[in-house]
């Protein structure tokens, strides 16, 4: 039976996420190196305050020396910072250059690739209804790539690198807030020694400076660690194949935003493309109900 917290966290995660652009997009054409400095910056702020205020509930700085403890967990969380770092820096680029769509794609594309490693990875079973809505959903990226006149790279590094990322994190089997905060204590100094640099370079910090400004860098941090929190929450309470794709809910509210908030318009092969990703899921979640299921092997 699945777990009904799991679910929640897991579709709240992926709403949060899909409004994120609404934030990038507010700050305009600010750097988007100084953008993913901010979240690891102040995303480790929090979370240093997570574990050192509350460590009954959400771990403490025990548990992070505990979690470093072997070579095998130092080189996975060196892995997740890798590719936590790319695909924050490859997504804010997408919606400053006004790529949201692609960027949509991207996170519709995500759950299918965390699905297969799933399977290969985890030892995961999919039943053929579920191999049908995948493949239904790799014909809608075959679309976009043929349409697109080119490989879309903007939505594939942001799949795969969020896909490797969720599938690693879950072998590792850390504590959600622990295995981040670890993650930015990684990112920490790196922020610094950027910031450091941009202020001898010359160059205004916190998006130009002043009080509004300091308080959106700041506000980088919760926009991070809020939606991570429930992400990692819901992974771990779901097998990886429903948790990715409740995820759908992330690229569809990216796509809303797009529309509403940026003004894009989509063309009806993009439209097309979308339908054949939506039948996909569809489809899987109808498979579902009827009894079908992904199974962890034994």
């Amino acid at each position: 039976m699945l777990s009904f917290s799991g679910l929640v966290y897991a579709s709240l995660a992926a709403l949060l996420w899909g409004f994120v652009p609404v934030y990038i997009g507010y700050l305009g054409d600010v750097d988007p190196m100084e953008i993913v400095v901010h979240r690891a910056l102040w995303s480790g702020v929090i979370l240093l305050g997570l574990v050192t205020l509350a460590p009954s509930l959400f771990g403490g700085i025990r548990d992070a020396r505990a979690a470093l403890a072997t070579p095998r967990m130092r080189l996975g969380f060196f892995v997740t910072c890798i590719l936590l770092s790319v695909n924050w820096i490859v997504f804010v680029y997408a919606v400053q250059a006004r790529q949201v769509f692609d960027a949509a794609l991207g996170y519709f594309i995500y759950p299918l690739v965390t699905v297969v490693l799933g399977i290969w990875v985890l030892h995961e079973r999919l039943d053929r209804w579920g191999w049908a809505a995948v493949g239904i959903v790799f014909c809608g990226v075959a679309l976009k790539t043929f349409h697109h006149g080119g490989v879309p790279w903007i939505a594939l590094i942001l799949a795969l690198s969020f896909a490797l990322y969720g599938v690693t994190r879950k072998r590792m089997m850390v504590n959600p807030v622990i295995g981040m905060f670890v993650e930015t204590v990684f990112l920490i100094p790196l922020s610094i020694i950027y910031l450091a640099w941009s202020h001898y370079a010359g160059q205004k910090i916190f998006f130009g400076g002043g009080a509004v400004n300091v308080a959106l860098a700041v506000f980088a941090g919760v926009v991070t660690v809020v939606p991570l929190l429930l992400y990692h929450a819901g992974n771990r309470a779901l097998p990886i194949s429903i948790a990715s794709l409740l995820f759908y809910i992330n690229p569809t509210t990216q796509l809303v935003v797009g529309l509403v908030y940026f003004d894009l318009v989509a063309t009806p092969k993009e439209w097309l493309v979308f339908v054949l990703i939506w039948s996909g899921l569809a489809l899987y979640f109808t498979s579902r109900r009827t009894g079908a299921s992904v199974n962890h092997a034994r």
